[in-house]
């Protein structure tokens, strides 16, 4: 699934197409236990993790699941033949199922007569039915289950739900979907809601005869169903896992393309579905689906196992994008592309976000991960391999130096928290798992991955990956069935060294030394906290580091220079080469600190434009990470930005920028400093902005229309009176019918700066824009989310009260609010609002509440000070928050934190503003 930057790429993945990036799942397990609530032990070879599943006397092989959804009273009604092995002598068979009207249920074994379920009894906080059998079911037995149920299509966004959208006369119509991923399949049907019970699945969807209806596999047979009904009976699956089930039904079209077959030997049909009339603008991910289908069957050396591939854009849809096996489902922000309006960081967007959820369907469908636990085997590798497949389609995009920024300082800046979590994650039960896919599962995992591959060689990578899914395909696997895999490749022992990087919480911080004689180093490692003491019982890992040292025209020493001690001597030409670097490319996970004359050296290089462009991301990203954990003076870092004027690079700019605005949010409630922090910032995107100016010329890069952008609105935004008066000229000639004024990436930027520096007028313009369906739906987001940029309290609380309302979608809610935080005096009134709707969101988002801890980062993270600090804590302790409480504790973190580097550094960046005449 893909969710974020951060919904990326979770919530993850499109929340990158936002101005504030957001954000967004142990091995092999034996199981024990007969029945709930009984746990079951699962050991690894360091850890033993207890999980809340189904016992193991019954289990599934087939289902045979009839559904028949009624769009206008928006309920549906389903019968469902289970076929299952009695394992053990039982006579009570336990299955999930939440929030269903079980009706009834009985058991066919041979040709003997139904046996009625004497009773149903239904549990509802561990979401299972218990069926009750006066006879005994004998053990190595088969069986077939009947049940009979009832539902309602929920507006929850998860379960078989609906989706509401207008239709071309602007009346409100439904589609009902799914949205399973992590246990939500038990919110359709009863069944064994858990990854490692695969059984094959036919589907047959009983609906009116003008719509269309959708499942994982190809149509089987559509037959007349009486009264103006049809029934569409499809194909059966693979051996699959439950969440991977979908099943959609609306009033649908869609654009059809094939795969050249090259390498899956057939060409794939591939559809992309949408609501009525919007089917022209999936031709972008059409055609990014079938050269991506084709690349992964190749370097996966495995055809896709499918006889067809179906994307469809759902209006209502909490997660970026669903991976189900055939049928894809997405955000329409995540696969829909206007040609002429949509921007070019949405249409990258809609290419990784394809190319992530294809990964899933080899990596997470064919092969499946065994428990959560696992979450990153499917999440990490498909970060990775999807960009890796977007670099393949679209070169041009630079797309691993934009994953240092979206992915690695990601997950670096989450990863430096106490209350992070380890790649490889316990999770006991079902209320853990949607608050880790997060940045560690997502950003981390792929960022091991990447440093992985490049020390083993992508060639050798590759050869394990393809032995991995050929030996597991159909299956289940662990962590260690990778490392094995890739261990056999390579000729390396890969768990002997990454075990450390998925098992352990944290990275570390390399601090150099430089030893007399100008030949040598001295490297250090130590854990890295955002807080910056670490405690002895928090430092007593050692990891494993790829230092890659680099000095002009060396090449990078794989092979020698990989510290596994406290303490190495690294040979290094200190005297004599002109500047050194550990961690060339930015590959490995870890900050770097460097002797003072080092760092000077470097900005010498940075200046002269002899580092390349990923060093100079990590460079800079390093510095503000050392400065804010106190490793480093924030001077340090402000003087470390000199060398960066004449940078010409997005990526770096993008970095640059997002410190800058860590430092402003830090900053924010310090009168006296925050205006010259804006003069700063002014000083480095004013230029920048007049060089590029507003208008694109002939056959420009995607990157350089968007740099222009953010130059344009960190400008304006920091007080560039020539930049917000040509705003303010443009936005009225755009709103008088001249869209010319603004091309597709400079839009958000002009609607951020304007309403900023505006007031009503800017506001409300904004808000229509955001309202008028004719636009897309991308810019239509920009727009909202430019909203939260007003600084007037009388339109926040409008803005509040319109987040709510009926006119902005249930995952849209965090779009209008997340730039609000950015001002600092808006920030009590963005907290007070939270505390006084946390009853309805809480409501609202029920069944989804890492939702809720989108909106309490947002709502809460930004503060600085300790009373701050303990009053979120107080209002949260009297409240269950147990599905978000881990964002909770790292918000908590972030405010003491920040609280810490702010007390430290105070006079430090007050005195570095006076002496530069800020």
């Amino acid at each position: 699934m893909s969710t974020g930057p951060v919904w990326k790429r979770r919530l993850a993945v499109t929340l990158a197409l936002l101005i504030v990036p957001l954000i967004a799942m142990l091995v092999v397990a034996w199981r024990v236990g007969k029945s709930l609530p009984d746990m079951t032990s699962v050991a690894t070879q360091d850890t033993v993790e207890e999980r809340e599943l189904l016992p193991t006397n019954v289990t599934p092989t087939h289902y045979d699941l009839l559904l028949a959804p009624n769009l206008e009273a928006l309920t549906y009604t389903g019968e469902v033949r289970i076929k299952v092995h009695i394992n053990e002598e039982t006579s009570e068979i336990v299955l999930h199922s939440n929030e269903l009207d079980l009706l009834k249920a009985s058991l066919i074994m041979g040709d003997a007569a139904p046996l009625q379920a004497s009773r149903i009894e239904l549990k509802k906080e561990d979401e299972t039915a218990h069926l009750h059998f006066e006879q005994t079911l004998a053990a190595g037995s088969k069986a077939t289950l009947f049940v009979s149920f009832h539902g309602v299509l929920n507006d929850l966004m998860v379960g078989f739900y609906r989706s509401k959208y207008k239709d071309a006369q602007g009346a409100e119509k439904f589609m009902a979907t799914t949205q399973f991923e992590p246990t939500d399949a038990r919110r359709a049907f009863p069944c064994w809601d858990e990854p490692m019970q695969k059984a094959t699945f036919g589907v047959t969807l009983r609906v009116s005869e003008g719509l269309t209806a959708l499942s994982n596999m190809d149509v089987a047979e559509t037959t007349n169903a009486g009264d103006g009904l049809k029934e569409v009976r499809f194909n059966i699956t693979p051996v699959m896992s439950t969440y991977l089930l979908a099943f959609v039904v609306g009033e649908l079209e869609f654009i059809e393309a094939h795969t050249s077959g090259k390498h899956n030997g057939r060409a794939i049909p591939c559809r992309v579905y949408t609501t009525p009339g919007k089917s022209a603008q999936g031709q972008f991910a059409l055609d990014v689906a079938v050269q991506v289908l084709e690349y992964f069957a190749d370097v996966f050396g495995i055809a896709y196992a499918l006889p067809k591939l179906d994307q469809i854009a759902i209006g209502d849809f909490e997660a970026g994008a669903m991976e189900n096996w055939g049928l894809v489902t997405y955000r329409e922000v995540a696969l829909l592309v206007d040609a002429a309006s949509t921007s070019s960081r949405a249409r990258q967007q809609v290419a990784y976000v394809v190319s992530h959820e294809l990964a899933h369907q080899w990596f997470g469908n064919l092969v499946t991960m065994e428990w959560w636990s696992e979450l990153w085997l499917n999440e990490g590798f498909a970060t990775w391999v999807g960009t890796l497949a977007v670099d393949h389609v679209f070169p041009e995009y630079h797309i691993w130096t934009q994953f240092l920024v979206d992915d690695l300082q990601r997950a670096l800046a989450l990863d430096a928290l106490r209350s992070s979590h380890p790649i490889q994650v316990p999770v006991r039960r079902s209320a853990e798992i949607s608050q880790i896919f997060d940045a560690i599962s997502y950003s981390k995992g792929g960022s091991a991955i990447r440093m992985l591959s490049s020390y083993i060689g992508l060639d050798n990578f590759f050869r394990g990956v393809r032995a991995y899914l050929q030996k597991h395909k159909y299956a289940n696997a662990s962590t260690q069935d990778l490392w094995r895999a890739l261990s056999d490749a390579s000729g390396v022992d890969v768990n002997e060294f990454m075990a450390i990087w998925t098992r352990t919480i944290g990275y570390p911080i390399l601090t150099v030394d430089e030893l007399p004689g100008g030949t040598q180093i001295q490297v250090r490692q130590n854990r890295y906290l955002s807080a910056g003491a670490v405690n002895d019982d928090e430092d007593q890992v050692l990891w494993w580091v790829p230092l890659r040292v680099a000095t002009p025209g060396s090449d990078t020493q794989r092979t020698t220079d990989v510290l596994t001690t406290r303490n190495a001597t690294v040979d290094v030409p200190v005297g004599t080469a002109k500047w050194y670097k550990l961690n060339q490319d930015s590959v490995g996970i870890y900050r770097v600190k460097y002797p003072p004359g080092a760092v000077a050296n470097l900005a010498t290089a940075i200046a002269a434009g002899e580092l390349e462009v990923n060093d100079r991301i990590g460079i800079i990203a390093d510095a503000a990470a050392l400065a804010s954990s106190g490793h480093s003076n924030t001077s340090d870092f402000l003087t470390l930005l000199r060398a960066y004027r004449n940078e010409t690079e997005l990526v770096v700019w993008q970095e640059i920028s997002q410190r800058l605005d860590v430092l402003q949010s830090v900053w924010a409630d310090e009168a006296d400093v925050i205006d010259k922090i804006r003069a700063l910032t002014q000083s480095l995107f004013s230029p920048l902005a007049k060089r590029l100016g507003w208008d694109a010329g002939s056959d420009e890069d995607s990157l350089i229309s968007r740099l222009r952008a953010l130059a344009i609105r960190y400008a304006g935004c920091s007080g560039d009176s020539a930049v917000v008066a040509e705003t303010q000229r443009r936005f009225a000639a755009f709103f008088g019918g001249d869209r010319s004024v603004f091309n597709t990436d400079t839009l958000r930027a002009a609607f951020v700066v304007a309403v900023r520096a505006g007031g009503r007028d800017e506001f409300t313009k904004v808000q229509e824009y955001y309202l008028d369906a004719a636009n897309p739906v991308d810019q239509q987001l920009a727009a909202l989310s430019s909203m939260g940029f007003a600084t007037d309290p009388e339109l926040l609380d409008e803005l509040f009260a319109f987040a709510l309302s009926d006119r902005v979608r249930n995952q849209d809610v965090h779009q209008a609010i997340m730039a609000v935080n950015t001002y600092g005096p808006s920030r009590t009134r963005l907290w007070q609002w939270y505390r006084d709707s946390y009853a309805l969101l809480a409501t609202r988002y029920r069944a989804s509440m890492s939702y809720m801890g989108i909106l309490v980062r947002l709502s809460v993270a930004e503060f600085t000070g300790t009373a701050r600090a303990n009053e979120v804590e107080a209002f949260f302790a009297a409240l269950n928050t147990s599905k978000f409480q881990r964002v909770i504790d790292q918000s908590l973190e972030k405010i003491r934190s920040n609280t810490r580097w702010l007390e430290k550094d105070r006079a430090d960046v007050a005195a570095w503003l006076a002496s530069n005449a800020y």
